[in-house]
């Protein structure tokens, strides 16, 4: 009877990782789901006020800036679901990612291009400034959200006509 349970014990062992696992893939999942529940309250909360601004509007100016209203708080809540999107994938895989050897010119780029609309509809100059290629250690996906967020906050709390610059230059290496 000791020869068969010293053999169960590695099964039991590995049962038991991977319970231990699998509790906490469920507290991660709980988390999430508590912290994007509570980061979208307050703008499907603002959405929700100006689409009742909008319907009780008696003016076309009135109903016209509210609804304006409406799609950019549309548009910040879809912007965070992307946020909590990616923290979810960074979360939900065996830490975090490994850092990789990326060109930060290169992917500020493609974020500016990305925010550049916005920067547009307010009447904004987007300049980036990275005239040579610029090679960091760091996570991609973590990478772009930090740089999105920096300009999309730039346009955001930038008067319109604002002049926006992002400048990525390397020193000592």
């Amino acid at each position: 009877m000791g020869t068969l349970a010293s053999e169960l014990a590695p099964l039991v062992a590995a049962l038991n990782e991977l319970f231990t696992r699998i509790a906490q893939l469920i507290e991660a999942e709980r988390r999430f789901t508590a912290d994007a529940a509570h980061e979208l309250r307050t703008p499907i909360a603002a959405i929700r006020m100006q689409a009742q601004v909008a319907q009780a509007a008696t003016q076309d100016a009135e109903r016209q800036r509210a609804l304006s209203a409406t799609l950019a708080g549309c548009d910040r809540a879809a912007h965070l679901v992307e946020q909590l999107l990616t923290l979810a994938r960074v979360e939900g895989s065996d830490g975090a990612p490994a850092p990789q050897t990326l060109d930060l010119a290169a992917l500020a780029r493609r974020v500016a291009a990305e925010v550049a609309p916005q920067a547009l509809a307010r009447r904004q100059q987007l300049e980036l400034h990275a005239d040579q290629p610029s090679s960091v250690v760091g996570h991609e996906a973590l990478l772009s959200v930090l740089l999105r967020n920096l300009l999309d906050n730039a346009c955001r709390y930038s008067p319109e006509g604002a002049q926006i610059q992002l400048r990525i230059d390397t020193h000592a290496g």
